[in-house]
């Protein structure tokens, strides 16, 4: 029989559970996109109709990306405009809000640039943004120290001499 005090705080316990907030289906499927973000990654969200720029400050850990949206909606696509130099650029939809990242080339750091024009769902005027980048080094691992080596110590062989048998 279980102790009427522990029934009661395994009821408590259930129903606090079921107070606790949930996150949404679309929070979860945010958090899901962060997979592989650089440790530092700062960007500039660009007001596209007033000047369509845009700032990246990452680490060469990840990717970083800048959010843009038509109003309340998502571009229907985003076209290259300008390649960058020492990385690859994708664009995708998240949300209500189309994501341009940018992930610098393994090792690299430095400054780097690139352009992609967005066009808006249903057709209409490409809205072009510029994107300045500058990638800093990331967090360097310790090198992992290699176990001492040690050689064996060889035994001498062992020498079997045979003797004439004795009577």
């Amino acid at each position: 029989m279980i102790p009427r005090y522990l029934a009661f705080a395994a009821l408590a316990a259930l129903a606090v559970q079921g107070c606790a907030v949930q996150p949404t289906a679309q929070q979860i499927a945010v958090d899901e996109q962060l997979d592989g973000q650089a440790k530092t990654c700062t960007a500039s969200t660009p007001d596209l109709k007033a000047s369509p720029a845009a700032t990246i400050a990452m680490t060469n850990d990840g990717w970083c990306g800048v959010y843009v949206a038509d109003g309340s909606k998502a571009f229907a696509l985003g076209l290259i405009g300008t390649r960058a130099t020492h990385g690859r650029v994708y664009t995708q939809t998240i949300g209500s809000r189309t994501r341009v990242e940018y992930t610098p080339n393994a090792g690299y750091v430095g400054a780097d640039a690139f352009s992609v024009n967005l066009r808006p769902v249903g057709g209409g005027t490409e809205q072009p943004i510029q994107v300045a980048v500058t990638v800093t080094q990331g967090a360097v691992a310790a090198p992992v120290a290699e176990p001492e080596k040690t050689t064996p110590t060889k035994k001498p062989p062992v020498r079997r001499t045979t003797r004439p048998a004795t009577r």
